[in-house]
């Protein structure tokens, strides 16, 4: 403890522009608005920030960086470490000719989807069904509507916490699939450059988009605290298929339950913990294992400290 107290006096001396705190709760930062502190809980103003505080907790504290918060589960116990959120300073979109563009990491999906609309450019129309933010969607290679980011993607901008510099990849160097990708923990991305089809015609462009989020409300409990899909897909296989066929459909635990819109999603419908979904999660994982030997995989990402009550 006294190691911890004397790293936090050194970050507090730093003289910091972004927003620093500390024994932090994350659960306001989450679509699913569970979850204990964290504790650290840093906004960094631009890269000289980020850099200057990752130098400072190098070697002696873990971090999570944080996107949009709809893919992530903050265990009740929390964080032990710090979560950085990239600033507004981060979230921007740049067209740098008529075939490619630049956007900052905290930039949100859906937000790209119809700027891009907007203004003549095309292609990526399935961002306005990822809630996330661009960081996040290339961490996970999210994907929707039978698209994925590394399909366009063709640059990243990103700071490696281990040397603190800054460095340019190209995406297709690295390998990305369903819902994962073989980037460095390592890594923390700043910026991406796609690739985009040019079409003047913003009423057939935004017509898209309207239509496929139309689908999606449909279809999917937009209205709820959700984070999203729960299980990945196995190989040709659908997760909420599964779910649904192995009797897990009415299933609750606590103040989670699974969604009766779609079996993929599980909700809190106000009051629910952390442990409350993640075991309910594991219930289902087990239910279909049971029925139809497939194994699910989590597509959420449980971040923080165990309790005592829960297992490997």
């Amino acid at each position: 403890m006294v190691k911890k107290d004397n790293i936090y006096k050194k970050i507090q001396n730093l003289l910091l522009n972004g927003k620093l705190s500390f024994n932090f709760n994350l659960a306001s930062y989450t679509w699913l608005k569970t979850g204990g502190n964290a504790d650290i809980f840093f906004i960094p103003e631009d890269v000289n920030d980020l850099r200057k505080f990752l130098k400072s907790i190098k070697n002696n504290l873990s971090f999570y960086v944080l996107g949009a918060g709809s893919n992530t589960l903050f265990r009740d116990f929390g964080f032990d470490g710090a979560v950085i959120k990239l600033s507004k300073n981060f979230d921007y979109i740049k067209f740098i000719n008529d075939e490619e563009f630049k956007v900052g990491a905290a930039t949100n999906c859906i937000k790209l989807a119809r700027f891009l609309a907007k203004n003549c450019a095309t292609g990526l129309e399935f961002f306005s069904g990822i809630p996330g933010s661009i960081g996040g969607a290339i961490k996970m290679n999210a994907g929707a509507y039978g698209h994925e980011t590394s399909k366009f993607l063709t640059k990243i901008k990103l700071l490696d916490s281990k040397d603190g510099k800054i460095k340019e990849i190209l995406s297709k160097d690295y390998k990305m699939q369903y819902r994962q990708t073989s980037f460095p923990e390592e890594y923390i991305f700043l910026e991406a450059t796609f690739r985009y089809i040019k079409n003047n015609n913003i009423s057939e462009n935004l017509k898209k988009i309207n239509g496929l989020v139309t689908q999606r409300e449909l279809t999917q409990p937009m209205q709820e605290k959700t984070s999203g899909s729960t299980f990945k897909n196995p190989i040709h296989k659908k997760a909420w298929k599964l779910i649904q066929e192995s009797g897990c459909k009415n299933y609750k635990l606590g103040k989670a339950h699974l969604s009766r819109m779609h079996s993929n999603f599980i909700i809190n419908e106000g009051g629910a913990t952390s442990n409350d979904i993640e075991k309910l999660g594991e219930k289902i994982i087990y239910k279909v294992h049971q029925k139809f030997g497939i194994k699910l995989v989590w597509e959420i990402k449980i971040i923080g400290r165990k309790g005592l009550c829960q297992n490997d």
